[in-house]
């Protein structure tokens, strides 16, 4: 992978940041070390992307804090963007963001799948590229967290204070109704820098004398609160109390809500006694259900298919996102292994889970390594088998 989530926010470990900063407080980690973060994204990256891929709005935006630039300022009414357009716009010192680059660039989007890893939650980058002595939003919170990292050059970050905790998507940054503050926090990003910016937390930075170029990595997790409607969803499917319609007129002036306060209290106490069991799995599966594969290079793993061998060294692919269940055996069925990854689900017999479950967890092994009792021909089939599904890859 191109970089693991410890790397990125090395040398704080991941224990220390989940228990002191986590939904809690900013981090600001220095480094003194240009190039850490050179392997996930260069200024070269950025400047092929925008002028040869022929990409539209709104997967690139050109802004500026002090003044509105609309699309037909760089973008035709296709909706392609003009790349002069928007390198003219740079010049002028607007800021150029590119959002979900990671599906454009491997090595972002390995970074993506390995923290998806870590938060079991879907991650998305927005690329910022801002001229010098420029900024291209004013002062604002987010509604999710996000890590930014330093690539080339600097910025100036300022930190004011949390006027919601934790916002909901609902509960967006509006300017005419969220007082700024003052300034609680100052810090400069140097390339090699990273910070982590808690959602809800006000903050704005404008770059230095230099060019900056960052990436601003969204964490776009699931809350208690989302676990709480789809376990009212599921409670309504096997309970009628919960289907029943509002009372009528429960919107006319004068109704009286005691029946219908009664009710929401009964309807309360029955939720308070569901399970947490059903509802995790969903958004479990949910999470691991859609997380699409990630294979560069596969044409060419399957293209080799008929060179494996007992010496061919294998390896998991990385970042891999999966769900592993036992089916127990049905009078019509001998029990199985269902692997859920990627998308699809892949079932086997039960006797090859456990050279399963080491060939997508291991990163360099041969078949003589593979435990279990599968025989040589039956390791054979199963490696043929993980690597068409792009779940293992011959190691280069």
């Amino acid at each position: 992978m191109s970089m693991s989530f410890e790397a990125a926010i090395a040398p704080v470990s991941a224990a220390d940041f989940f228990r002191d900063s986590y939904e809690k407080r900013h981090l600001v980690i220095r480094r003194g070390q240009p190039g850490y973060y050179a392997g996930l994204l260069s200024m070269a990256d950025m400047d092929r992307a925008i002028t040869t891929l022929g990409l539209s709005t709104p997967e690139v935006n050109v802004v500026q804090a002090d003044r509105d630039i609309a699309a037909v300022e760089f973008a035709h009414d296709s909706g392609l963007i003009d790349p002069v357009a928007v390198a003219d716009r740079f010049a002028e010192g607007a800021t150029i963001i590119l959002s979900n680059l990671q599906e454009r660039l491997p090595k972002l989007a390995d970074f993506c799948r390995g923290l998806e890893q870590v938060f079991s939650a879907r991650v998305q980058t927005n690329t910022y590229l801002t001229p010098a002595r420029s900024q291209g939003f004013r002062a604002h919170y987010d509604s999710h967290d996000v890590l930014v990292l330093q690539v080339e050059g600097s910025k100036e970050w300022r930190i004011y204070d949390t006027p919601v905790h934790l916002p909901l998507p609902e509960q967006a940054f509006d300017p005419a109704e969220v007082p700024i503050g003052e300034v609680t926090d100052r810090f400069v990003l140097e390339a090699g820098d990273m910070a982590y910016v808690p959602r809800g937390l006000t903050h704005d930075a404008v770059s230095t004398d230099r060019t900056s170029l960052h990436i601003t990595t969204g964490l776009m997790t699931r809350t208690w609160a989302d676990l709480m409607v789809e376990a009212v969803r599921m409670l309504a499917l096997d309970d009628p109390a919960f289907r029943e319609s509002l009372p009528p007129g429960f919107a006319t002036e004068g109704f009286d809500s005691a029946r219908a306060e009664a009710h929401f209290a009964a309807l309360q106490n029955r939720l308070a006694a569901a399970p947490l069991g059903p509802v995790l799995t969903m958004a479990r599966n949910d999470f691991i259900d859609t997380r699409l594969p990630r294979v560069p290079g596969q044409l060419a793993q399957v293209a080799g298919l008929d060179g494996l061998g007992r010496d061919t060294v294998f390896a998991a692919r990385p970042g891999l996102i999966y769900r592993l269940d036992d089916i127990p055996a049905k009078a019509d069925a001998p029990a199985s292994v269902a692997l859920s990854c990627q998308g699809r689900v892949i079932t086997l017999p039960a006797h090859a889970r456990q050279p399963l479950a080491f060939a997508i967890t291991t990163p360099r092994f041969t078949m003589a390594d593979m435990p279990g009792d599968l025989d040589e021909a039956g390791r054979a089939v199963l490696l043929r088998r993980l690597l068409r599904e792009g779940l293992v890859m011959v190691a280069g």
